[in-house]
């Protein structure tokens, strides 16, 4: 490796002058003095030392994060572009401001904490972690925490996210507009983003008018917020929770697909890495989307743009999600005050080929 000392020798300089060139202490350092060395650097690949810019510095320059339940992210690294993408974008982020992002998979808040004392980090970013959890290690950290897609009955954590109502009441109002009735949300769980998601299929259909026109009582007493939707709208919308592990999910494809295209006009998944695969397996079954079904997604990623039918989803701008999380830290750790707590970012339909309009169909019989 590389030493300073070597670089010294070369440049005839003393160790300090390479030094103060490397962080950036160019005051005692004549200009020409700085390009002789910073050529030096390039020409013989110097490396920094990490323990040797801790000391001078006095602090880590290391920003965690900590993602919760492993194995689902290890099965969305092999697959899930939206994943690949966040923490690809953060590291960049990151790295541009002169800090080192260390990647750290947990499943309990206990080791996130461990994890943060360990390695003295100036910051944490979470993802995948409950409201509980996150707040746990707020207070236990003691650093700058900023935690992804969380959503909080009190915002005690600061928190970038979607307006992921608005994403699924876009999309059931689409759907609903282009003459479908009978329509199945389908996602892994009712919690945080996806119920957000869910709820705003609920208000769609509120002010479509299906309470009015498809069942009555109490499974359309929705509060303005769709926070009273109990997971079914009378016979024609119901909220399906499929299964997170990926054989048991497949296993539960095969065996209710063909009956869900027969119940359902259009299956809205809550994310396209599902949307593609239900497609996928439709396919195989000989069910035409959207000929016999429309498919729909959530995220808009790669597999959306490649899958075919072109898969019609929600927009979300990931790499912003990214910088916005990284950016709200650093004005944590940098001590700033007037902060918002709670970022949520625009998203927006995109229409594709996965989506039959319907009405046309009843119009031209």
């Amino acid at each position: 490796m590389i030493r300073i000392k070597d670089i010294a020798r070369k440049a005839e300089v003393s160790p300090t002058t390479v030094s103060n060139v490397i962080h950036g202490n160019h005051k005692k350092v004549s200009e020409e003095t700085v390009e002789k060395v910073e050529k030096l650097l390039e020409e013989m690949d110097y490396i920094p030392s990490m323990g040797a810019r801790m000391l001078a510095g006095g602090s880590s320059r290391v920003i965690g994060i900590l993602a919760g339940e492993p194995d689902e992210w290890k099965h969305y690294g092999e697959g899930h572009a939206f994943t690949n993408i966040l923490i690809r974008s953060m590291e960049s982020e990151i790295y541009r401001r002169n800090y080192y992002m260390l990647l750290h998979f947990t499943e309990t808040p206990e080791e996130g904490i461990q994890f943060a004392a360990t390695w003295n980090v100036e910051g944490l970013i979470t993802l995948g972690f409950g409201t509980r959890d996150n707040e746990k290690m707020q207070r236990s950290c003691k650093v700058p925490m900023v935690s992804i897609d969380t959503y909080y009955e009190k915002q005690r954590v600061a928190n970038v996210g979607l307006d992921d109502l608005s994403g699924g009441y876009l999309m059931a109002e689409y759907l609903l507009e282009s003459g479908h009735r009978r329509i199945a949300f389908l996602s892994d769980n009712d919690t945080g983003v996806d119920h957000e998601r869910w709820k705003g299929v609920c208000l769609a259909c509120r002010k479509s008018g299906l309470s009015e026109h498809y069942g009555a009582g109490k499974e359309y007493d929705l509060a303005e917020d769709g926070s009273k939707a109990d997971g079914r709208l009378g016979e024609y919308m119901q909220h399906i929770i499929i299964p997170r592990n990926r054989d048991v999910r497949n296993r539960f494809y095969k065996q209710n697909l063909a009956r869900l295209s027969k119940e359902y006009d259009a299956l809205f998944f809550a994310s396209d890495y599902y949307a593609v695969e239900a497609i996928a397996g439709l396919n195989d079954m000989g069910i035409r989307v959207p000929k016999d079904v429309s498919v729909t997604g959530f995220d808009d990623t790669e597999s959306a743009r490649m899958c075919r039918p072109r898969l019609t989803t929600v927009h979300q701008d990931v790499e912003e999600k990214a910088r916005r999380a990284v950016k709200k830290l650093f004005e944590f750790i940098q001590g700033g005050r007037e902060i918002s707590i709670a970022d949520r970012l625009p998203v927006k339909l995109v229409v594709r080929d996965s989506v039959e309009n319907r009405k046309i169909i009843v119009q031209n019989e």
